[in-house]
């Protein structure tokens, strides 16, 4: 069942701030871009003073540069707390990197709109719903209930959010209403053939590379229950590829059959100390991977979550079997 989110609140405390800052949570995928890209356009044509804030150092994923991140800043502008902040599928102020927390308490007002179960509702309006298969979907119910005409570009943006978090339609959070929004959208203009094109297809060599280096590395574990590959610096540095070249290798594991949960472990660059971050996949409605990913400092979805280790990928690995074994 939807949740029952103060939209009415949210679209006031937007129209008492003309001011925005707009931001989705670092290492940010489809539904975190598209939801960004989706709420700040929508807000800048409606008349809006908007600064679009993804956090991070590493480059935006190609996969989304299409979409019109030009200008997106990566910290903080010097006005943020003059600033409403409208954070956008992020679980926690932290998930705004390291400038997060003090950004959120020092700004003018704060909103949280986000489906992730583990939000830890940090802002002063927290509309959570963990229900929704994607974050894009309660971007549009906001932008609804402002009542802002939705731009083809939008509608595009939004239906990135729809297809990316639902796996292009083949996860157990593809709802009837994920669908719903779909043709939605693709009576608005959107072009699913073109949009499937823009995000799968044209990939640069070192992409196909990197995957059979990652897919080179696969362990099976607990009796196959378990599927785990690493992305190295080698690996990287060889295919010249870039991380974000790795997004998606993760589903090859999943679809193994037997396979309950899907391990990438991703090596640290130099200066990071040993952190090793992890992203999960559960193949199996019933294994919740959050749980997992919690028990590392992380968090995320029943079916998608991540977390980092400060230790080496045998650690990683470990605590992944442990709570595997407990579950």
């Amino acid at each position: 069942m939807t949740a029952v989110l103060d939209l009415a609140a949210a679209a006031a405390l937007l129209r008492e701030h003309p001011r925005v800052l707009v931001a989705c949570h670092e290492s940010p995928d489809g539904d975190a871009l598209g939801s960004l890209i989706g709420m700040g356009m929508s807000l800048r044509n409606a008349g809006w003073d908007v600064v679009l804030w993804a956090p991070g150092d590493a480059p935006l994923p190609a996969d989304y540069l299409w979409l019109g991140l030009e200008g997106t800043t990566r910290t903080p502008p010097a006005d943020a707390a003059e600033r409403l902040l409208l954070a956008l599928d992020c679980g926690s102020a932290e998930r705004l990197g390291s400038d997060g927390p003090a950004t959120v308490a020092a700004a003018a007002a704060s909103i949280n709109l986000d489906h992730h179960a583990d939000n830890t509702k940090f802002a002063g309006l927290n509309l959570v719903d963990a229900v929704s298969p994607c974050t894009t979907i309660l971007v549009l119910r906001l932008l609804r209930e402002l009542d802002i005409t939705i731009t083809l570009d939008v509608a595009e943006a939004l239906y990135v959010g729809i297809i990316t978090d639902t796996g292009r339609f083949m996860y157990a959070n593809a709802s009837a209403e994920s669908h719903r929004v779909a043709a939605e959208l693709i009576d608005l203009g959107v072009d699913p053939a073109e949009i499937f094109r823009r995000l799968y297809e044209g990939k640069p060599a070192a992409r196909v590379e990197l995957t059979a280096r990652i897919l080179s590395s696969l362990e099976l574990r607990l009796d196959g229950r378990l599927a785990v590959a690493y992305v190295t610096i080698a690996d990287l540095d060889a295919t010249k590829a870039s991380e974000s070249d790795s997004e998606g290798v993760i589903d090859a594991l999943r679809s193994i059959a037997g396979v309950e949960v899907a391990a990438l472990v991703r090596e640290p660059r130099a200066g990071e100390g040993q952190f090793h971050k992890c992203s999960l996949r559960s193949a199996q409605p019933t294994v919740d991977v959050a749980r997992i990913a919690h028990a590392g400092g992380g968090g995320g979805h029943t079916l998608a979550a991540g977390f980092a280790l400060d230790g080496p990928a045998a650690d990683v690995v470990s605590l992944i079997e442990r709570e595997m074994t407990r579950a």
